[in-house]
């Protein structure tokens, strides 16, 4: 049986973004209204149609702030494509799901060492994780990602062994944990 899973995820829009929103949207409005008093003045339509392709090319701009990650498991493959505005499709990273080796929840002050890191990240650590794999190129690979609970499930079925084990057990024990501080008592 084939194992298929998609999973879009939107990055959350940080300072810098929006500073580069108003930015192009001052700049946008400051280049119309030059072009536009140009027209007017010397009767010129050169200017009218510049202003309009400024205003195209501001909501162009405006919409390439926006960026989205996929990822996309198929069998033992994990697919990381960057969508910037809707509209262009990039490739990231493409790993072997059986070559993992540790698949952990994401902290930023513990970072562990990667000769190569992929974010593929919603900008917040709520719900991140970080998955260890080697790669024929790029060797020990960390993505940092925020997959759901069925992109995770997708992706631990084609861990090795040893690795799906141990995780399974480290669930068990944490969903023990909640229970015992749900009940108060030992189960």
């Amino acid at each position: 049986m084939d194992n298929i899973c998609e999973q879009i995820v939107v990055k959350s829009r940080t300072g810098s973004d929006r500073i580069k929103a108003v930015l192009v949207i001052m700049g946008m409005a400051v280049l119309s209204a030059v072009l536009l008093f140009l027209a007017f003045i010397t009767g010129f339509l050169v200017f009218l149609l510049i202003a309009i392709v400024g205003v195209v090319g501001g909501v162009y701009l405006l919409n390439g702030i926006e960026v989205e990650y996929e990822y996309i498991v198929t069998n033992n493959e994990l697919d990381i494509d960057k969508i910037i505005g809707r509209r262009t499709r990039k490739r990231m990273i493409t790993v072997d799901l059986s070559k993992a080796e540790d698949l952990c929840v994401y902290n930023a002050e513990n970072e562990p060492e990667a000769d190569a890191t992929v974010f593929a990240t919603t900008g917040l650590e709520k719900d991140a994780y970080y998955l260890f794999v080697q790669h024929s190129d790029y060797g020990k690979v960390g993505i940092i990602f925020n997959p759901n609970s069925r992109t995770r499930e997708a992706m631990i079925r084609e861990f090795p062994y040893a690795l799906k084990t141990r995780l399974q057990k480290s669930e068990n024990n944490s969903e023990n944990i909640d229970n015992k501080n749900a009940d108060g008592e030992k189960q």
